[in-house]
């Protein structure tokens, strides 16, 4: 019985689940230019005032929008060299840090009681959006797995079973 309605909706079926299949495909080169639109904190500099270095950054891009930021200090002369700062205050974490002179306080003599030697560190500032993505096309999808599953499995099921007559009816043709 379930058969013969989902076969007979066979092409409504194909037909409500064909656009969900679409706009999966076509968000994906939307995400794809997206990531080279990515916003970068800029302008980046800093001071060592007694045991805190401050770092001022400029992150231009629309004040609405919350962003996850980080700091790693870098060193010119040393590429394996990569130090991530863990006692910060200011404008670092989560939240709303569009802007120009934005500011992170370190620190450092915390994180590296040794402090460090020479010269060539330099700060590089990671930001990274949160928040705007939407989940309504991964649910749309989803679903539309889901729905295409069960009737795999029903149209599968029902063509093991044996007509009325109870005589099985013979391969297709190749």
């Amino acid at each position: 019985m379930i058969m013969k309605h989902l076969l007979r909706y066979q092409r409504q079926i194909v037909l409500a689940v064909l656009p969900f299949l679409a706009a999966l495909l076509l968000h994906s080169p939307v995400m794809a230019q997206q990531e080279d639109e990515k916003p970068q904190g800029t302008n980046v500099k800093w001071t060592v005032k007694d045991d805190i270095i401050v770092i001022n950054y400029d992150l231009k891009t629309d004040p609405d929008l919350k962003f996850k930021v980080d700091v790693v200090m870098k060193r010119e002369t040393d590429p394996a060299f990569s130090a991530a700062p863990v006692t910060t205050e200011g404008d670092i974490g989560e939240g709303y840090f569009a802007g120009t002179n934005r500011e992170i306080r370190w620190y450092y003599r915390r994180d590296y009681p040794q402090g460090f030697e020479g010269e060539g560190y330099y700060f590089e500032i990671h930001v990274q959006e949160i928040g705007k993505e939407s989940k309504w096309l991964y649910y749309a999808v989803g679903a539309a797995a889901i729905a295409g599953g069960v009737i795999a499995f029903l149209v599968s099921k029902n063509q093991n079973e044996l007509p009325p007559g109870g005589i099985p009816l013979p391969p297709g043709r190749p």
